[in-house]
């Protein structure tokens, strides 16, 4: 436990060291960081998600659809934002789903976590909405092989997270099996993505 505890400080003040190295003298970020969620199926790379820290803190996502250029579905557009002043709200069709949410700021004082968004993803979803991912318009990318993707709906999932250096995400309190998962710990907030199946199979 001690050992933990000593690597849970030793990631926390790099992470530190990395923030420093990334903001002025205001404490603001000088750069933004695009992070990709995607599935490799053969030679083919999917987009799944697409993540961007944005360079006063703030923190999206988009959920591609494939269907951007579509004239009767390109306002589907399903999106969310963590605003640098704590305010959170997820949109689709130019609406808000939830009303906005008044949370923590998601800057280096952020403590606890926080689940930002959750999504199945079964073995045919990424194929079938046809987004590709261009490497290149991203810092870092996740890469989940589509061979340990569930065929069944709603079976396998993508969960991202926000959370204080150290911290798991909440994710089904134990009753998943994690397939995969990265922790992009450039800044904190850390945001950990998480690939788990649930329920899980009793075969």
């Amino acid at each position: 436990m001690a050992n933990r505890r000593g690597l849970d400080l030793e990631r926390q003040l790099l992470c530190a060291q990395r923030q420093r190295r990334l903001t002025d003298s205001t404490g603001a970020f000088e750069m933004e960081r695009m992070l990709a969620i995607a599935a490799r199926d053969g030679a083919d790379l999917f987009l799944w998600i697409r993540l961007r820290r944005a360079a006063r803190t703030d923190i999206y996502y988009v959920m591609p659809t494939g269907r951007e250029n579509d004239p009767e579905w390109e306002k589907w557009n399903p999106h969310g934002s963590w605003h640098r002043d704590g305010r959170l709200h997820h949109k689709s069709f130019d609406l808000k789903i939830f009303p906005t949410e008044p949370r923590q700021k998601p800057d280096a004082e952020f403590k606890g976590t926080y689940n930002l968004l959750t999504r199945g993803i079964a073995s045919d979803e990424p194929r079938a909405f046809g987004v590709r991912c261009n490497p290149n318009e991203f810092s870092e990318i996740m890469e989940i092989p589509a061979g340990i993707l569930s065929p069944k709906h709603y079976e396998t999932h993508t969960s991202i997270d926000v959370s204080e250096p150290g911290l798991k995400p909440l994710l089904m309190g134990g009753a998943e099996e994690i397939l995969l998962q990265r922790i992009f710990d450039d800044a904190i907030p850390h945001i950990t993505v998480t690939l788990y199946r649930w329920p899980v199979s009793s075969s």
